[in-house]
């Protein structure tokens, strides 16, 4: 059962309460079917005015995060889990969130890597290799672009691990992280900072050498982790 008491302040906008109950949803403390508390009663525990109360559900409705059933009451429905996360990326554009993000994408890409050298063909080596070659020339001739180049390469890794899941999870992860990327790959130097690391990364599992491939991936993470605090 969810506590609701105190949560917000009784000058919470309908938003925040919006991004408060969708981010309950995320953590999973709210699941598809769980009834929420009558107007009244929800209102008074989140310490909130029932206008924003209404205005909130009215946007959650619209959204389809919630139903309401009559005279029964208001639920939370199923919903897209990867859609939510990115709506909520979309609004919290802070530090943390970002850290959080890069240290999820540092578990997926550490085992995704583990995976591409035990089960890797030369055929996902090659692919790579193909993708290591777009940074260098997207600083030289600007196409594709540094950030798609940037991803591609780290797209590439994940398909090597031959696991459908675990590659559109770390898909998902990265293209969350566009904005880091164009605030870290655009500083001076960066670029060719990043080509080294994905050098490094890519001859360590060229050599299905495991330990040394993933110093290399924590070794690149943690470089862009020290842009972003940098701002």
């Amino acid at each position: 059962m969810v506590d609701f008491r105190g949560v917000l302040t009784v000058r919470s906008s309908s938003e925040a309460i919006v991004a408060w109950i969708e981010e309950m949803i995320l953590k999973g403390e709210l699941k598809p079917g769980d009834r929420l508390p009558n107007e009244p009663d929800l209102a008074r525990r989140l310490g909130v005015s029932r206008g924003a109360l209404r205005e909130a559900l009215a946007v959650l409705k619209a959204k389809g995060v919630i139903e309401r059933r009559p005279g029964r009451g208001t639920y939370v429905r199923r919903i897209n889990r990867a859609e939510l996360l990115g709506e909520l990326a979309a609004r919290k554009r802070d530090e943390d969130l970002f850290l959080d993000l890069l240290e999820v994408r540092e578990i997926l890409e550490s085992k995704a890597l583990e995976l591409a050298i035990e089960r890797g063909t030369s055929k996902d080596l090659e692919k790579i290799q193909d993708a290591l070659a777009l940074l260098p020339r997207a600083i030289a001739e600007g196409a594709p672009s540094p950030l798609e180049a940037d991803l591609e390469f780290h797209l590439a890794l994940a398909l090597a691990a031959h696991n459908e899941i675990l590659f559109r999870l770390a898909r998902n992860v990265n293209e969350l992280l566009q904005d880091v990327r164009e605030r870290t790959l655009m500083k001076p130097g960066r670029l060719a900072a990043c080509q080294r690391e994905h050098e490094a990364i890519f001859a360590a599992i060229r050599d299905r050498d495991r330990d040394r491939a993933l110093k290399a991936l924590r070794s690149h993470l943690d470089q862009v982790r020290r842009e972003v605090r940098a701002g």
